[in-house]
């Protein structure tokens, strides 16, 4: 098409500067962007615009017909980006970074909107003609960019490119290599979503709904709340100033500057002391009413917990842990902790376990409240392992960053494992190191034995692909893999290097290889070698793990080969280490008792030589490798006898560990024969260590699991829990004991639940008991058999008793308690009060959204029929959930794997992949939905493959009476 141009100018049209000119419609044409400057531009009178999500500012017309003297030029509408504007990518352009921002906010929670107004300093580091940054959900309403002097340039119609939520706001003419400061005027909506700037709610006792307005910014949430440059590398100092009412009370990372009146409406005015350089993802604010309890660290650091007034008693415990860790950390890293302050919130809406925004760490009630009367040992326990995990952070994370999110694993493995080892040292008689093999690498390792699975660093590159990285391979295998490096560098040549890349990278960003670097450095100062970089780069560049084969041959000699774990039939993608690892192999003999013992395997197959009479050997001793291991015919039928006869010779980790290899290797080799994990289970009937019993347990669940979903089994299934699990309910007793130590209580309610699922019928009387007496009479149940109670009354009740739990969960304030009342509400075999609590996970009156997906996730894992109307209860409300789930990372990728991986008829797997063939953007979740089909697979042909063998020795060894 061809247009005219002309210097009149007189309707409402695009700027000239809006309009890619090209000759004769040829994109690639050289186009002098001046060339309207000296004609038409002054002619034409500019107007503020007021933009929202996914509109184009200025560009209200396809084609304009435009009239200059006689010259046609063809003219093509795009929203005007000079050339310098770089947005393809989707990552901001790199020519400019933030250096300080001013960001005032005037948040008003009755209309639940908020004003705001950030100043960003600015250095441009290349010359450019176009400002780049991230901004979503914003009304923005002036813009003015200046020079140092405060001269106003001019800038020209912004507009916003939704698909990788960027503001885009060309100029004049170019900035050159200074500094400047955009000041951005905006509005918005204090969200209802959980990320952002949200609006969070809770009821006190006397029936007053309250609301409280918190954050959320990781990962890339910041630029909902404000526009700025919301990628970790692009670190910045922040002066955070917010307008409130008396009622309230405002918080932010740094310690309170000034309060002042604001207006003649009462309101005051909080500013907030200058913080010290971060990423956007850990800028915290928020305005509540609660109130707090403090402390103050041998170091001066002031240690404050807020919470709802009504529960200001259940923050003594949390108040406790904080202080003792945060003196950890500082002796055990060797700097000090850089704020004034640290402030842990409990927020009774949140997504997540908690957020370690630097200075004001947000947590959800359940990972931070603990009441000494109804608090049970598991969330006790809870509470210390995700401040261990939160406060380490402050070191991993906040102080050295992540480049880019390919590297979170630096930020979630490290804090990950100093969770365990920390929590270890201040709370030991709670067994943080079991728990570490049982809630880290076990859970680790079933995750990183899909085919869709991923490298522990990945590539990132938008918001969906970055929220899927928030996963148990980032958080546990990351954590597994660094304690692999600690146990290989000794604790003073590792806690050494990372004190060296942590004072190195201070208040910056590093990848990998700089801690690698670091460590490397100080190995040579120790007179270490060692290849750090070769070492780790062989776990975290691949994905998957090994499977260690040892033979044991003649004259004491030991074959050690490795392969990759993988299911039968699966396509292995490629890698570019060819998955081959540097693995550290400890190993353990009859005649090397000891657990050091130890060479690496970096070739694909190496030999060594044990002591004479050597007639065993037990590779990964203390569970230290992230891989399996396993043995020829002979050695493990040895190991097998020691668990019947003297199971004791082995650690209790080692025992966990040779049921969990047991279980899993079974599943891929076919020399392994499925039923020698069920005969080595058969020892636990003897397992005093509670740890390892559950764990195992769970292991086991990888063939029993599959079983039980066939109904000609479910005799031998009770009859071969009941004869392991019988005698650990006898020694244990039903009923709690004074002298129970901690982790008794812990595990009685879920020993208890097992075996009453399984129908032991004193274990069943035993809750009904119970339930019947805090009925009649009001008495609590014990804190510790809660969750068994009710889920055990709740899975054969009537609607009627169904309600009056639901009832009791409605009222109870206490989130840890509600969270045992969800789960027992999800436990009824009743699939017409399923369906009915399938709905109230979209009503924000019955269940909480922060709880909806955890609702969910308890009823598809019920029973079959309870997936089955999970499913189609997804399917039919796919939209509802997708919108309010779909793109964050908020565990809904989970849900869905857990639902499908479930299937394992061909019309189920063939409806899933129907369903989401439909789907053009599955967002964050693509990933579970791949894991969950390739899971639904598997367990369709292992039933084919497995299911007469393993069954038929279930028949064999447990008839039915």
């Amino acid at each position: 098409q061809h247009y005219y141009i002309t210097n009149n100018l007189s309707w409402d049209m695009p700027r000239p500067e809006e309009l890619r000119l090209t000759e004769y419609g040829s994109e690639d044409s050289d186009y002098d962007e001046d060339i309207f400057n000296n004609s038409i531009i002054h002619s034409y009178e500019k107007k503020k615009s007021r933009c929202t999500r996914g509109k184009i500012c200025g560009v209200t017309m396809l084609g304009v017909t435009l009239l200059l003297t006689s010259i046609v030029v063809t003219v093509t509408v795009y929203p005007y980006f000079p050339r310098s504007c770089d947005t393809a990518t989707g990552l901001l352009p790199g020519d400019i970074i933030p250096v300080h921002y001013d960001l005032w906010l005037y948040p008003d929670l009755t209309t639940l909107t908020f004003q705001g107004k950030v100043e960003i300093q600015i250095k441009v580091l290349k010359r450019t003609k176009c400002i780049v940054l991230n901004s979503l959900d914003q009304n923005i309403t002036d813009i003015k960019l200046k020079q140092k002097d405060g001269t106003l340039l001019m800038t020209e119609d912004f507009s916003f490119v939704s698909e990788h939520e960027f503001l885009v706001i060309p100029l004049r003419a170019k900035l050159e290599e200074e500094e400047y400061t955009l000041v951005i005027e905006y509005e918005a909506e204090v969200r209802h979503a959980l990320k952002g700037f949200y609006r969070s709610y809770y009821t006190t006792s006397s029936g007053e709904k309250r609301v409280a307005a918190v954050t959320q910014f990781e990962a890339s949430y910041a630029r909902h709340a404000f526009p700025c440059f919301d990628e970790p590398q692009y670190k910045a100092t922040f002066t955070i100033s917010i307008v409130r009412d008396t009622e309230h009370t405002a918080l932010s990372n740094m310690p309170k500057n000034a309060t002042v009146a604001y207006g003649e409406d009462g309101l005051l005015l909080d500013t907030f002391e200058k913080s010290v350089k971060m990423s956007t993802y850990l800028v915290a604010f928020m305005v509540m009413d609660f109130t707090s309890r403090s402390t103050t660290t041998s170091s001066n650091v002031l240690i404050r917990i807020w919470s709802r007034s009504e529960t200001e008693h259940q923050t003594e415990y949390a108040l406790e842990c904080a202080k003792k860790l945060l003196e950890y950390y500082e002796g055990l890293f060797g700097i000090p902790f850089p704020l004034p302050k640290q402030d842990l919130v409990a927020v009774p809406d949140f997504n997540s376990g908690a957020m370690e925004n630097w200075g004001l760490i947000t947590y959800r009630e359940t990972s931070i409240l603990y009441d000494k009367k109804e608090t049970s040992n598991s969330f006790k326990r809870r509470v210390v392992s995700v401040i261990a995990h939160e406060l380490a952070h402050q070191w991993f994370g906040n102080l050295v960053t992540m480049k880019w999110w390919n590297d979170l694993w630096l930020n979630e493995g490290f804090a990950s494992y100093m969770e365990y080892v920390a929590s270890d040292v201040v709370k030991p008689e709670m067994g943080m190191q079991m728990y570490l093999q049982k809630n880290g690498m076990q859970r680790a390792l079933s995750a990183d034995s899909f085919s869709n699975s991923h490298p522990i660093s990945s590539e990132a590159n938008n918001p969906a692909s970055i929220a899927e990285m928030f996963d148990a391979i980032s958080y546990r295998k990351g954590a597994c893999i660094i304690r692999m490096l600690n146990e290989v560098l000794g604790d003073k040549l590792f806690y050494e290097g990372i004190n060296s890349y942590l004072t190195t990278y201070e208040y910056s960003n590093a990848e990998q290889g700089q801690l690698y670097t670091a460590i490397n450095e100080t190995a040579k100062h120790m007179d270490q070698a060692i290849d750090i970089g070769e070492f780790m780069g062989s776990w975290t560049l691949q994905m998957g793990y090994p499977i260690v084969h040892v033979k044991l041959t003649g004259e004491n000699k030991v074959q050690i080969s490795q392969t990759k774990y993988k299911f039968p039939g699966e396509v292995e993608t490629e890698s570019p280490l060819g998955y081959k690892w540097h693995i550290p192999f400890w190993y353990q003999t009859n005649e090397e008792t000891g657990s050091n013992n130890f060479l690496w395997v970096s070739e694909d197959s190496v030999e060594f030589e044990t002591k004479e009479n050597t007639k065993w050997i037990l590779g990964n001793s203390l569970a230290r490798g992230f891989y399996r291991v396993n043995y020829d015919a002979e050695n493990w039928g040895k190991i097998i006898d020691l668990l019947h006869n003297s199971h004791t010779v082995f650690h209790e980790v080692d025992r966990m560990k040779i049921i969990d290899d047991l279980t899993s290797i079974s599943q891929v080799v076919d020399d392994v024969d499925i039923t020698l994990a069920l005969e080595a289970s058969l020892y636990l009937r003897n397992e005093l260590s509670l740890y390892t019993l559950t764990g195992s347990l769970t292991s086991l669940s990888r063939i029993i699991g599959k079983l039980a979903v066939l109904e000609e089994y479910g005799d031998e299934i009770n009859s071969f829990f009941l004869h392991i699990m019988e005698p650990v309910v006898k020694r244990i007793g039903l009923e709690p004991k004074e002298d129970d130590d901690f982790q008794t209580g812990l595990f009685r309610g879920e020993i208890l639940t097992e075996v009453a699922q399984h129908g032991y019928q004193p274990a069943v009387d035993y809750a009904h008991k119970l339930y019947q007496e805090h009925i009649s009479t009001g008495q609590q149940v014990e804190a510790n058999l809660y969750a068994f109670v009710y889920a055990t009354v709740a899975m054969n009740c009537t609607e009627k008793e169904w309600e009056a739990i639901f009832q009791e969960y409605t009222k109870e304030s206490l989130q840890s308690k509600q969270r045992y009342l969800m789960k027992a509400l999800a436990s009824t075999f009743n699939v017409d009060i399923v369906k009915k609590l399938l709905k109230y996970t979209m009503d924000e009156k019955m269940i909480r959204r922060q709880d909806a997906r955890i609702v969910l996730m308890h009823i598809s894992m019920g029973s079959y029929p309870a997936n089955y109307a999970t499913w189609d209860f997804l399917r039919e409300n796919w939209a509802f959930f997708y919108e309010e789930f779909g793109h964050t990372n908020s565990g809904f990728d989970l849900l869905i794997e857990s639902v499908i991986g479930q299937f394992y008829k061909k019309e189920d797997i063939d409806e899933v992949n129907k369903f989401f063939d439909n789907k053009d953007d599955l967002g964050s979740i693509e990933r579970g939905v791949k894991k969950g089909l390739e899971a639904a697979s598997h367990r369709r042909e292992w039933l084919k493959k497995h299911k007469e063998h393993a069954g038929g020795w279930l028949k064999v060894n447990f008839p039915r009476d």
